[in-house]
């Protein structure tokens, strides 16, 4: 038994590890990275450590906490520090359990301490690069911090304590002088960026910052922004004036038809294809939707919801907004009790600001449609057409490995996820989605779109997020009348690997195109382009030679279309 205590004590006094960590608040990146701490359950009342993991990239330290006890919030409602001792010299620095610590990190109020030789110097998050996720409560969260700022000055080792409760409550590690983290020298290299190519249909949500685009010397910003995203639908949150907002987007893109919808509260919809619905949905006006009619043959028609919820420490009026919206949708879907008439399996976008900074429900709520007060809003309602929850879209920087939309560098809190993407996954395919920030964007990049480093920095304190997407199924029953010239069956076995058979039913002679796509919307392979004759047919794809991953079936006669999605899996 001593021997096995003296390998645990080595393992982790000799702790190294690089690897290259989003901080999005998704955990699959932290599989391969090894448990530096494993602390025991119940060994404090309160707040207990579970699991410590450590790693680090070429810019970044990187820390994974987990804990045994409830779920809590990182930026607020806890009493958890961080001592990092950065010359691993015990005489310098705060003294805690063996540590000299150069940096102290007090994550509930928001701010630190660095300790030099000269005196104590108040930190706040900017000042440390602190970036973590995720930003509603959890059992378990990231943490980034710059290993090039002054107060760790890229050290090749540091020794790392967390506590639940400064010097009386939970340890990890329990030990004193704390855990022995050596910096990873192994080149992790730069993130795999997302090029601003548009594919698909493109939709930008923007949280614009009071009057935003009105205000002229912010216009030159927005326009070089938006002229290098080419939207076809916008939906805009935070102004106070709207009565320009149509001309002035018009006038960046001369040779579009832009349509404009009605102002509710602060919230807007401009699309190049017809608004032909919209209204409010919820009391306080946080919410409205607009329904446009595109050009798609088969799903003719896409409802865009477009929110701004209540900020801050407002987690009561946020729970209650959002409740009420799926209480709206269900009365909406199943009584056809709403502002208007909506077709049956319409493809859904719910984005906006949603400022969940807080409890994780309102996320459940907002996705699977779980309502927390059914006294007041009824029973639960699932948001997809096909019965389940709706989809959250994460979507990271182009150029960088970071997920936050919001940032600003004046404020104690730390940049976060506030603004989001929901969509219908039965009837709609993401073909590509990110967050635009020019400030991590090579200069090539910049000049390649026109835009310059400090666009989104001066805009506004919110990111635009992108999404190209596809319609995938056919959904839509009501007022469309198609010629009923083949049926696409579902494609099995799917998953596959590697082989997928795709029958297709003629119910008369036909010219058919029939196309394989992968999620990015490139052409993989063409199975069919040919006139054929009625009847069963039956095709086969072998994806060997192709990568693991979601993949389109496209078939098409004349101006019909119908889409399946197949999963290749090896």
């Amino acid at each position: 038994m001593f021997g096995r205590f003296i390998t645990q004590l080595l393992y982790i006094t000799c702790l190294s590890a690089a690897h290259p960590i989003v901080i999005d608040g998704l955990w699959d990146d932290w599989q391969e990275v090894p448990v530096a701490v494993t602390d025991p359950e119940g060994d404090y009342n309160y707040d207990d450590w579970a699991e410590l993991k450590i790693t680090n990239d070429d810019e970044f330290i990187f820390f994974k906490i987990s804990l045994h006890s409830e779920e809590t919030l990182l930026q607020d409602w806890n009493n958890f520090f961080l001592y990092i001792d950065a010359d691993r010299d015990s005489l310098t620095g705060h003294p805690f359990r063996g540590l000299g610590a150069e940096l102290t990190w007090h994550f509930g109020y928001r701010m630190g301490q660095y300790f030099e030789q000269d005196g104590i110097i108040d930190l706040w998050q900017n000042d440390i690069t602190l970036r973590q996720a995720p930003t509603v409560t959890s059992t378990e969260f990231e943490i980034a911090i710059a290993r090039d700022s002054f107060v760790l000055s890229d050290p090749d080792s540091i020794a790392v304590i967390f506590s639940s409760f400064y010097d009386t409550g939970d340890y990890m590690p329990d030990n004193w002088e704390g855990i022995i983290y050596h910096m990873d020298t192994t080149v992790v290299g730069p993130v795999v960026p997302i090029s601003l190519e548009k594919t698909g249909t493109r939709l930008v949500t923007y949280n614009t910052h009071y009057t935003g685009i009105l205000e002229p010397d912010r216009q030159p910003y927005f326009e070089r922004i938006l002229q290098a995203l080419e939207p076809d639908i916008i939906a805009l949150q935070e102004h106070s004036e709207w009565n320009e907002i149509g001309d002035i987007i018009s006038s960046w893109f001369p040779e579009d038809t832009w349509y404009q919808g009605y102002t509710f509260r602060d919230l807007v919809v401009l699309s190049k294809y017809p608004i032909i619905n919209q209204a409010n949905l919820i009391n306080s006006e946080r919410t409205m939707c607009a329904l446009l009619q595109t050009d798609d043959p088969i799903n003719p028609y896409l409802l865009i919801l477009n929110s701004h919820f209540s900020c801050c420490d407002n987690d009561d009026d946020r729970q209650e907004q959002v409740d009420e919206l799926v209480q709206v949708l269900r009365e909406w879907r199943l009584n056809d009790n709403g502002p208007f008439d909506l077709p049956e399996g319409t493809p859904m976008f719910h984005v906006g600001d949603f400022n969940f900074v807080g409890y994780r429900e309102q996320i459940e709520t907002v996705t699977a449609g779980d309502i927390q007060d059914e006294a007041t809003y009824g029973i639960d309602f699932p948001l997809d057409w096909d019965g389940t929850a709706i989809t959250d879209l994460f979507s990271r920087h182009t150029h960088k490995r970071m997920a936050y939309t919001w940032r600003s560098d004046g404020s104690s809190f730390n940049p976060g996820k506030l603004d989001y993407v929901l969509y219908t996954n039965s009837n709609l395919s993401i073909l590509k989605h990110f967050v635009l920030n020019t400030l991590v964007m090579p200069d090539s990049v910049l000049n390649e779109w026109e835009l310059e480093a400090e666009d989104t920095n001066e805009a506004s304190d919110h990111l635009p997020r992108i999404v190209d997407f596809m319609v995938t199924d056919l959904g839509i029953s009501g007022e469309l009348d198609l010629p009923q010239q083949y049926i696409l069956s579902h494609p099995y076995p799917n998953p596959f690997n590697p082989q997928v058979m795709i029958p297709i039913t003629l119910v008369r002679k036909a010219h058919i195109q029939l196309r394989i796509y992968d999620i990015h919307g490139r052409l993989v392979i063409s199975l069919a382009d040919d006139v054929l004759p009625a009847g069963k047919k039956l095709f086969s794809w072998d994806g060997s030679q192709n990568p693991s991953g979601v993949y389109i079936v496209r078939c098409q006669a004349g101006h019909i279309m119908q889409t399946e999605k197949i999963i290749l899996l090896k």
